[in-house]
C-alpha cells in the first residue's frame, strides 16, 4: 500500500540560509534581477558557486512555499482557525512581536485560562488586543521573521550601501566585493534596518 499523502520538505540548515541572505543581499544592491539573472548564467555555465548557491536558495524557498501551504490549510481547518487568526495578525504586522506585556489570562489559541499569556495588540483604530500563551512567542516572532525576511535584507542592504558608497560612486562589483569581505563589520547596521523595514 502506497502513502501519496505529500512529504514535508528537507529542513533548512544554516548554510542554506547564510547563502539565501547572501544571495538575497546581492541581489538586493544592484538593480532588483541583476544578480539573479547573473548567478543564472554562471549555473547554466556549470560554476561550481552559482549551482551550489542556486541549492541553497532552491532549500529556503522551498521551505517558505511549505510554510505559505501550512497557512492554506490552517485557514480552512474549523479547528485551527483561531491560531489562523493569531498567525496572520502577526505576519501582517510592520512591528515583531517582541517586547510583549505579560498577563495571567486565557490563551486564544489554546483555550486554557488562568496561564501566563502575552497580549497581542490588535490592528487598526478600536481593535481588540487579544491574549496568547507565552509559549508560543518564539514560533510568533519566528512566523513575523519569515514574512518580513525580504524586507529586512532589502534594508540591510540598503544601510550598507549608505555605509560603503555615501556619494553613489562606487562601481558595483567593488560594493559586491566589499560587502563580501567586511560583512561582519556592518553588524552595526541591523538595528537600523530593522527600524527602517518597520517604518
Amino acid at each position: 500500500m502506497t502513502n501519496d499523502a505529500p512529504m514535508d520538505p528537507e529542513p533548512i540548515t544554516v548554510e542554506n540560509f547564510k547563502n539565501y541572505i547572501e544571495f538575497r543581499i546581492l541581489d538586493s544592491i544592484a538593480y532588483p534581477g541583476t544578480y539573479k539573472k547573473f548567478m543564472a548564467a554562471r549555473k547554466e555555465q556549470g560554476v561550481e558557486w552559482a549551482i551550489e548557491m542556486s541549492k541553497h536558495v532552491q532549500a529556503v524557498q522551498t521551505g517558505f512555499a511549505d510554510i505559505e501551504q501550512k497557512e492554506q490549510q490552517l485557514r480552512s481547518s474549523s479547528q485551527l482557525s483561531q491560531l489562523h487568526i493569531v498567525w496572520m495578525h502577526v505576519a501582517e504586522s510592520n512591528l515583531p512581536p517582541s517586547d510583549l506585556q505579560l498577563t495571567i489570562a486565557t490563551c486564544m489559541i489554546s483555550k486554557k485560562s488562568g496561564v501566563p499569556c502575552v497580549i497581542i495588540k490588535g490592528k487598526g483604530r478600536g481593535a481588540q488586543p487579544f491574549t496568547v500563551h507565552s509559549r508560543f512567542c518564539t514560533f510568533l516572532h519566528d512566523i513575523w521573521i519569515v514574512y518580513k525576511i525580504d524586507v529586512l535584507i532589502k534594508a540591510f542592504a540598503r544601510s550598507c550601501i549608505d555605509e560603503v558608497d555615501p556619494g553613489g560612486k562606487m562601481p558595483m562589483a567593488e560594493i559586491v566585493e566589499t560587502f563580501k569581505v567586511g560583512v561582519g563589520s556592518f553588524a552595526h547596521l541591523l538595528p537600523l534596518a530593522a527600524s527602517a523595514a518597520s517604518a
